[in-house]
């Protein structure tokens, strides 16, 4: 599993929020679904909507993975009295213009 860059944490410095044991389960699943409208040769308009998921809390909610101040000390430290905004799940919409010349 790769860590999250929670608190700045890095794969050398790993982080307190996740293990990363070798055999730690770890199942996630993603889908998405896309329009895409070309009205001339030259414009395409993209619509993307995806959602993914795993078993355990992985993605970042709104309350995000960086403490308030930003990352102070060591990376993969420990903030006194924070915890990241992890969720299992998290939806995206995306939308897109590409104009050819």
């Amino acid at each position: 599993m790769l860590v999250p860059p929670i608190n700045g944490a890095t794969a050398a410095s790993g982080t307190p929020y996740f293990t990363a044991n070798p055999g730690d389960p770890y199942h996630a699943w993603d889908w998405s679904a896309t329009y895409d409208y070309m009205p001339n040769q030259w414009i395409t308009f993209r619509g993307e909507f995806n959602r993914r998921g795993a078993n355990i809390p992985y993605f970042a909610g709104s309350g995000g993975v960086t403490p308030p101040g930003g990352n102070l000390g060591a990376p993969g430290s420990v903030v006194p009295d924070w915890v990241p905004d992890l969720r299992k799940t998290e939806s995206r919409m995306t939308f897109a213009l590409l104009v050819k010349f």
